[in-house]
């Protein structure tokens, strides 16, 4: 009988044990066909004005880097990235798309690994396809920012914050200090993210001096690690709150909006996350002399953590943007956006006990965001398609200089071609013999003495921007 039991026991092992191994190839596979339908972009060389930013950047050495990017509004991490790129697979659009590419396949390595172990196959699907299928991903998952970069590091901290809450073992401590360090070095406001991962570790502290103990260390280690970066931060805040490009505020629904694209999905969120709250605070514990560490569970402090980030994150930006200038992007969420769809996944896999859900959802958003890729594909092959014909016809002599007018940048393409912006013809360089003249306004441009002009071509040029190529050649 007991050896029949035991049998049966190791019978049920290699079953449950099989089907894990199943289920992780499943979601592997799925992972990386999703890679691929993103993998493609990266031979898209049509590069807009902040894009070809980095890519000066990325060009540069380390401290002329540093140094240039601290007059900016971004810390340095992902230039370091695309550095890397730049030096280890040449100078060339590929490379550079690598260094967007690369975050967003770890964030379907987290799905694939740390999601599915921790919460189920079916968040790890959700996670997966709302990453690679979703309208702003698609965007940022190639494009030369750190958006891609602080969204995994954000994510990263994320899980182990989790980890911490439910375990509070020192090598989740550590991963949570380096990822969350390393998001403060890729963007001002994914700095602002995981401060309030911070602030939700109060919580737990104040039950258990061992927990405080972590989490002034971490704390410690928070402010010492960005020391060097601090004063910069500051003497670029002083500086843009006088100056800066931007205008305009968002709403604060917006905001909120932003993540989903759409308020039906937006809408099964809140309500969601609303009733896994509501059920998991209603749920009695079990009854223990021993006075419970937290609150509520760690879950529900967990879920506080990442929905207290977001609102958090958009309340400091609308509060700087109103009190001071304008200083907030809404794109400057997109680093919260995995933490979002995992929320999502988690909550729904929690109150469903088929396990289905998530797979539903799933398979829905394949449907319905489908049509939405093949447009974006479509529009980004437009695009290249019609910046090459552009670049095609624009064939500078030896002894050129670009002016130009708007938001194009042509220093990707011709980096040894000087460039000019915010141009009159009164600022012309007539120690050139052609002058390149580009610019969004039609009809023709004034005239250069000693100079011959012709329209040299006119078309899209990186997607958005309609331009005529002028040049002026001078006369013998």
């Amino acid at each position: 009988m007991n050896k029949r039991h035991f049998s049966q026991t190791l019978q049920g092992k290699n079953a449950q044990k099989l089907l894990r191994w199943a289920g992780f190839l499943a979601v592997t596979l799925w992972a990386l066909a999703l890679l691929r339908l993103n993998y493609w972009r990266i031979y898209d060389n049509t590069f807009w004005v902040d894009e070809t930013w980095s890519i000066r950047l990325a060009r540069m050495s380390l401290p002329d880097m540093v140094k240039k990017t601290a007059t900016d509004m971004h810390p340095p991490l992902f230039y370091m990235l695309a550095m890397a790129m730049n030096r280890l697979l040449g100078d060339n659009g590929p490379a550079y798309h690598l260094s967007a590419l690369l975050p967003y396949a770890g964030i379907l390595f987290l799905a694939c690994t740390e999601v599915r172990r921790e919460f189920g196959l079916g968040p790890a699907f959700l996670l997966v396809t709302m990453m690679s299928l979703m309208p702003e991903p698609l965007y940022y998952n190639v494009e030369v920012r750190m958006y891609s970069l602080g969204a995994f590091l954000v994510l990263a901290a994320f899980l182990a914050l989790r980890r911490i809450l439910t375990r509070n073992r020192l090598p989740e401590w550590v991963v949570f200090s380096l990822a969350s360090l390393g998001a403060a070095y890729t963007h001002y406001y994914a700095l602002i993210s995981v401060a309030f991962f911070y602030l939700i570790l109060v919580i737990p502290s104040l039950r258990d001096r061992g927990f405080l103990r972590r989490t002034a260390v971490t704390w410690a280690v928070a402010v010492l690690g960005y020391l060097p970066w601090l004063g910069v931060l500051v003497k670029s805040f002083v500086s843009t709150s006088g100056d800066w490009w931007l205008q305009e505020i968002p709403k604060a629904r917006e905001c909120f909006v932003y993540f989903f694209g759409s308020w039906y999905l937006a809408g099964l969120f809140a309500l969601t996350v609303a009733v896994f709250l509501f059920v998991s605070v209603k749920r009695k514990r079990p009854d223990t002399e021993e006075k419970p560490k937290m609150p509520v569970s760690p879950d529900v402090l967990w879920i506080l953590a990442g929905l207290g980030s977001m609102v958090g994150t958009v309340a400091v930006g609308l509060l700087l943007s109103y009190a001071v200038r304008p200083f907030f992007v809404i794109r400057y969420l997109y680093p919260l956006t995995p933490v979002m769809f995992l929320i999502l996944g988690f909550c729904l896999s929690r109150l469903d006990r088929t396990k289905v859900l998530c797979f539903v959802l799933t398979a829905v958003l394949v449907v319905y965001l489908w049509p939405g890729y093949l447009h974006i594909r479509d529009d980004y092959k437009y695009q290249d398609m019609c910046t090459a014909e552009f670049l095609e016809k624009v064939r500078p002599g030896d002894n050129a200089v670009f002016y130009m007018e708007g938001m194009a940048d042509f220093r990707y393409y011709f980096p040894d071609i000087p460039e000019r912006t915010n141009w009159t013809i009164e600022d012309a360089d007539t120690s050139y013999t052609e002058i390149w003249y580009f610019r969004e306004t039609t009809g023709q441009p004034q005239d250069i003495p000693g100079y011959q002009k012709e329209l040299v071509t006119e078309g899209l040029f990186t997607g958005w921007y309609y331009y005529y190529a002028w040049r002026y050649q001078a006369m013998a």
